[in-house]
C-alpha cells in the first residue's frame, strides 16, 4: 500500500477515535439529560444549542476551509491565516451572538431559556475556535492531536454534567458546565498545536480580514445554508410544536449526529490530500474520491440498517419508554446517516478543486426547499415531519454534488460490497430482534464478514488496502 493510503487510512483512524471517543461521552451526557431533566428541559437545552449554532453561523464562514486547502499547499502561510480567522471569528460571532439573543428575548422567550442561551452562545464560539486548531492539525495531515483535545473536553463535559444532573442540577447550570468545558477543550487543542506542532505568529492584522472573507466567501456561504439546513427544522418545530415534542425529536436527533463522526473522520482525512491532487495527478484526485465514498457508505451504511430496524429496543434502553415518540423519527432519519458521507466526502472534494460555488448553489437551493417542506410537513407529522424532511433533503444534497463534481463512480464498486452486506445483516437483526445485545453482535459480525468475502473476492485491491494497514501485515 502506498504511503499516501496508508496516511489516509491513518487519519481516518485518527478522526474515527475522536470523534467515537467524543460521541460517546456525549450520548452518556444527553442521555442523563434527558432522563433528568424530562422532556421539556432537555428540549430547552437542544433548542439552545441549536438556536446559537444557527446564531453563530457567519462565525464559520468558511475560513477553516481555506486555511486547510491553503496550507496543505503551502505551510508558510499558516502565519497568516491561523490567528487572523480566530480574530475574525471572535468579532462575527460577538455581533451575531448580540443581536440573536437580543432578538429571541424581544420575541417572549423565558428567562430560563434566556440564560441557557447566554451561556452556550459563548460555548459555540468556542468550540470555533477549537476547529480551527483541528483545520491546522488536518492542514499538516497530523490528525491524532484531534482524539486528545475532543475527547478530552467531551469526557470533562458529560463527568461534570452527570454528576451534577444526578445531584438535581438544573439546565441553566447543566449549560455552564457546557461553557467550561468548552473552555477547556479550546485552550488544550491550542496548546497541542504550540507545543507539538507548530508556533504560528499571534499578530493580528485586520486588513487580512476582508481578503480572507472574500476567499471563503462561497464557502461561507454555503455553511450559512446547510447550518440552516440542518438545524432549522429544530427552531421550526419548537415554533409549531411544545417543547416536549421538541425533546422527543431531539432524543432522535442526537442519535443521527452520533454517527455524523464517522463522515467527518472520512473527509478530514482526504480533503489535504484532494488539495494537493488535479485530475492528471499520480493518483489523479478521482481515484481518491471514489474510494473516499466507498470508505465512508461502508461505515455508514450498516448503522443506518441498524436504525431502521432496531429503533425501537435502541430508544427503549437509550431514552426509555418515555420517548416511544422517538422511534418513528429515527427510523424516518435512517436514510440521512447513510447519505451524510456521500455529502461531507463530495463537499469537500468540491471545495479542494475550487468548485465551491458547487456547494452555495446546492445548499441554497436545498435549504429553501427544506424550509418549505417543514412548514407543511411539521404542521401534518409534527416530529415525524420534520425527520422525512431531514432525510428528503439530505437526498437532494448528495445527488446535487455528485452532479457537480461530475467524476465517474462505479456504483458496483462502491455499493456492492456494502448493501449486500447491511441486507444481510438487516435479516439477522430481525431473527433476533427480540434481544438488542445478540441483534447488535451478530449483525455486526456477519456484515464484517460477507463485506471482506465479497470485496476479496470481486475487488481485491480495495479490501488489501485496508488489510494491509491492520497491526501485524506488512505493505
Amino acid at each position: 500500500m502506498s504511503t499516501g493510503a496508508r496516511r489516509i487510512l491513518a487519519n481516518t483512524g485518527y478522526r474515527l477515535l475522536a470523534d467515537a471517543g467524543s460521541k460517546l461521552a456525549s450520548i452518556a451526557f444527553y442521555v442523563v439529560m434527558a432522563r433528568e431533566l424530562g422532556a421539556d428541559g432537555f428540549g430547552v437545552f437542544t433548542f439552545g444549542l441549536a438556536f446559537v449554532i444557527l446564531v453563530t453561523t457567519l462565525g464559520n464562514f468558511g475560513q477553516d476551509a481555506v486555511l486547510t486547502r491553503e496550507v496543505a499547499r503551502d505551510r508558510s502561510l499558516l502565519d497568516r491565516y491561523f490567528v487572523n480567522t480566530l480574530a475574525l471569528k471572535i468579532v462575527l460571532c460577538a455581533a451575531s451572538l448580540a443581536i440573536g439573543i437580543a432578538a429571541a428575548s424581544a420575541f417572549g422567550i423565558s428567562m430560563q431559556t434566556r440564560d441557557v442561551l447566554l451561556l452556550l452562545g459563548p460555548a459555540a464560539v468556542l468550540e470555533l475556535l477549537t476547529q480551527t486548531c483541528f483545520a491546522c492539525f488536518q492542514a499538516y495531515e497530523r490528525l491524532e492531536f484531534i482524539p486528545i483535545a475532543l475527547i478530552s473536553q467531551r469526557t470533562l463535559i458529560a463527568i461534570a454534567g452527570i454528576v451534577a444532573l444526578l445531584s438535581g442540577a438544573g439546565v441553566v447550570l447543566v449549560a455552564g458546565i457546557y461553557l467550561a468545558g468548552t473552555l477547556f477543550g479550546f485552550l488544550l487543542a491550542l496548546t497541542l498545536l504550540r507545543t507539538r506542532l507548530v508556533r504560528p505568529a499571534m499578530r493580528i492584522e485586520p486588513r487580512r480580514w476582508w481578503p480572507l472573507m472574500k476567499a471563503a466567501a462561497a464557502i461561507g456561504l454555503a455553511g450559512v445554508f446547510a447550518v440552516v439546513l440542518f438545524r432549522v427544522d429544530m427552531t421550526m418545530l419548537a415554533a409549531f410544536k411544545s417543547a416536549s415534542v421538541v425533546g422527543h425529536y431531539a432524543a432522535a436527533y442526537r442519535l443521527l449526529e452520533a454517527t455524523l463522526f464517522i463522515s467527518w473522520s472520512v473527509s478530514s482525512a482526504v480533503y489535504p490530500v484532494f488539495s494537493r491532487l488535479t485530475p492528471v495527478t499520480q493518483p489523479p484526485v478521482g481515484f481518491v474520491f471514489e474510494r473516499g465514498i466507498k470508505l465512508g457508505l461502508a461505515l455508514t451504511l450498516p448503522l443506518a440498517t441498524g436504525a431502521l430496524v432496531l429503533a425501537g429496543p435502541l430508544v427503549d434502553l437509550l431514552y426509555g419508554q418515555e420517548y416511544s415518540d422517538s422511534v418513528g423519527a429515527l427510523r424516518l432519519l435512517a436514510p440521512a446517516i447513510a447519505l451524510y458521507p456521500v455529502c461531507y466526502i463530495t463537499a469537500s472534494f468540491l471545495v479542494s478543486q475550487n468548485q465551491q460555488r458547487a456547494l452555495l448553489i446546492v445548499y441554497a437551493f436545498v435549504a429553501v426547499e427544506n424550509i418549505l417542506a417543514n412548514l407543511v410537513l411539521i404542521p401534518w407529522l409534527s416530529l415525524y415531519g420534520a425527520a422525512l424532511g431531514t432525510s428528503i433533503s439530505t437526498v437532494f444534497v448528495a445527488g446535487g454534488f455528485l452532479a457537480f463534481a461530475r467524476q465517474h463512480i462505479d456504483y458496483a464498486r462502491v455499493l456492492g460490497g456494502p448493501v449486500l452486506a447491511s441486507a444481510i445483516a438487516a435479516c439477522v437483526m430481525v431473527l433476533l430482534r427480540e434481544s438488542f445485545p445478540a441483534a447488535v453482535v451478530a449483525a455486526a459480525v456477519v456484515y464484517v464478514g460477507v463485506l471482506v468475502l465479497f470485496e476479496r473476492r470481486l475487488f481485491p485491491d480495495d479490501a488489501r488496502a485496508v488489510l494491509d494497514f491492520l497491526p501485524g501485515r506488512t505493505a
